[in-house]
């Protein structure tokens, strides 16, 4: 397991980075100027090139986050509910803590609980669309499953017409 949270935190980081990019871009798409980091991360670091620098080693420790923290939903043993609650502990005060690093959230409590809503609003999203998936699959295989069972023969069934046989063979006195 640590060599897949390991492998997937690798992955993940420069997921991260692109993520982020991807949301800077859309952003500039929509307000029509482009600002590689906001101007709350230039001020608290001193420069944009240092801002840029932080939010770039930020996004990308989320994205790794994100991605090695992933290997909870294979733990077999742990229920639906305490997979999802481990992974949203991992996971969100790393976030929170990065947003509000980096400026994008502001302090204030109305722009912290709107951020926090968004935020939860996005987590239950993919969480649901991935249980929706997955289901889907469970029903695949278990629909498979009766289908491939239905064809093979009850083994009582194999036992009867077994039994029966060597039943017509004691009676007609062919032995083998």
């Amino acid at each position: 397991m640590k060599k897949q949270i390991l492998l997937r935190s690798a992955i993940g980081f420069p997921v991260g980075v692109c993520v982020c990019n991807l949301i800077l871009l859309i952003i500039a798409f929509f307000l029509g100027t482009y600002a590689p980091c906001s101007p709350a991360c230039t001020a608290l670091f001193g420069s944009e090139r240092t801002g840029v620098a932080v939010q770039f080693l930020l996004s990308g420790l989320v994205g790794a986050v994100y991605a090695g923290s992933s290997v909870i939903w294979e733990v077999e043993t742990w229920s639906l509910f305490r997979a999802t609650a481990t992974h949203f502990c991992i996971t969100t005060p790393l976030f929170w803590g990065a947003s509000l690093l980096l400026g994008w959230c502001g302090l204030n409590l109305w722009n912290m609980l709107l951020y926090l809503g968004i935020f939860l609003i996005i987590y239950l999203s993919i969480w649901l669309s991935q249980y929706s998936v997955y289901r889907r699959k469970i029903q695949k295989i278990n629909q498979k499953l009766q289908e491939d069972a239905k064809a093979i023969p009850h083994k009582d069934c194999a036992t009867d017409a077994s039994s029966n046989f060597s039943s017509d063979e004691t009676k007609s006195g062919v032995n083998t």
